[in-house]
């Protein structure tokens, strides 16, 4: 029998005043944002941003507490324009339950938003990024025995035409290789993290143009400074091969593990390359393969500036290896004075273990950036100027680092409480076992 059903349409009522619950209760135990609640640390902020405002004078301001979980919420969502965020917080339960606002409060003006952000800086956001670290290091999370350094580009949000002008609207921004292969106007962030909890330990900001490879030392001492002691091993693609990362790796101890460029012979591929001279550090010469010494010569008048070793001409005329060293009339090597340090980067790079450390490095350092672009909004600039872009950079890490401390803690609570339902069990058993006791003493009496 097939029943009848009549349809119906439902009014859409605009305007009736009811009684709601909390907005407390509209929000999942589980809800993401309720989770970041419970470790966020934001106790500083007040104390910190206190030079940024008159204490006893003018309009009240938005609480910075508001300004600071409004701008995290747009790294946690990746949302490019601080109007989307606000139009999103206005109707999202969560955001506004996040941030502390009730359901019939209004909300921040998205202009207002934009300037606490140019009065605060970024040394708030910094101590708001520091402190995630700390609260990452609190919970043995960060083993800090091997990190991986690399850097990745950001588009700028500036037109081609406009890089490097007088009236550009982005000054900073220049023109960098985006992976694609193309020149691009943006910024380049690079990143420390550590291996096995992939925590983001320091990030920097630079113009695209600046070469990453440079920055590894000062990137390495800030990192450090959040552990208890010194890397033992620092992992980087090619770009951070150079003698001098190599030679102060070296001082502190620090294994570099970063594939060098070969020593071949910038002139020809049949002579000999550089790694065939020997260096004796002690005399300060090269022994050749003929076994003929080659003495320094000064520098070379170039940016390097290069140390020359010289072989006499009476010495290259007689060698009978000659055809495979020079065509000139004498050999001549221009070094660094990191060649040693470059020399054994090569030798190590050899080893089956400098390897199998590097295989290590795509999978985090690569995942983070993924990460961060495809969920966080990294892949282009919410704004314009370094200093932005820095507070960017600050904020999408913060999130990253509470993520693994969120996931490390939820991992701790299920096994907190499978460790509970196993012990319930155990004192079931044991109250049945104690009743067949009590049941068969029973029996034998």
């Amino acid at each position: 029998m097939i029943k009848i059903v009549m349809q119906t349409k439902r009014e859409q009522t605009q305007y009736r005043m009811t009684l709601l619950p909390s907005l407390e209760s509209f929000i999942p135990d589980d809800h993401r944002l309720r989770k970041l609640n419970k470790v966020l640390d934001l106790d500083f902020i007040h104390e910190s941003v206190r030079d940024y405002y008159c204490q006893d004078n003018g309009r009240p301001s938005i609480d910075p507490e508001v300004v600071i979980r409004l701008f995290l919420l747009q790294a946690i969502e990746g949302i490019t324009h601080v109007r989307e965020l606000m139009r999103e917080a206005h109707v999202n339960l969560a955001y506004r339950w996040f941030i502390g606002y009730e359901m019939d409060e209004d909300l921040p003006d998205h202009s207002t938003l934009s300037r606490a952000l140019d009065r605060l800086g970024d040394s708030v956001f910094n101590e708001l990024f520091e402190r995630s670290i700390s609260q990452c290091k609190r919970s043995n999370l960060i083993e800090g025995r091997v990190l991986h350094v690399d850097a990745t580009t950001i588009r700028a949000d500036i037109d081609r035409s406009r890089v490097g002008k007088a009236d550009s609207s982005d000054k900073d921004a220049r023109f960098g290789r985006f992976p694609d292969g193309t020149l691009q106007p943006g910024y380049k962030q690079q990143t420390v993290v550590d291996d096995g909890s992939r925590v983001v330990l320091e990030v920097s900001v630079d113009p695209a143009n600046v070469n990453e490879g440079k920055g590894l030392s000062a990137a390495l001492e800030k990192a450090s400074s959040r552990l208890d002691s010194p890397p033992e091993v620092v992992c980087a693609d090619s770009a951070y091969a150079s003698g001098r990362n190599a030679a102060a790796c070296d001082d502190e101890g620090i294994r570099l593990v970063s594939p060098p460029a070969t020593g071949k012979n910038q002139y020809s591929d049949e002579q000999f390359a550089i790694d065939k001279f020997e260096y004796d550090e002690k005399r300060d010469v090269f022994i050749c393969p003929s076994g003929k010494m080659l003495s320094r010569a000064g520098r070379e008048n170039d940016k390097r500036r290069r140390w020359k070793y010289r072989a006499s001409a009476r010495d290259c005329r007689d060698c009978s290896l000659k055809s495979e060293c020079t065509r000139a009339s004498s050999r001549v090597l221009r070094v660094t004075s990191y060649h040693s340090a470059t020399v054994n980067l090569r030798k190590d790079s050899q080893s089956a273990e400098f390897k199998a450390l590097y295989r290590r490095r795509a999978p985090v350092i690569e995942g983070i950036f993924a990460e961060g672009k495809q969920w966080h909004g990294l892949a282009r600039a919410w704004r314009r100027g370094l200093s932005k872009m820095r507070i960017q950079s600050l904020l999408i890490s913060t999130v990253l680092n509470y993520k693994r401390l969120m996931s490390a803690l939820s991992s701790l609570s299920s096994l907190l409480s499978a460790f509970i339902g196993v012990l319930k069990r155990f004192r079931a058993l044991l109250g049945l076992i104690k009743i067949i006791e009590r049941q068969t003493s029973s029996a034998c009496l």
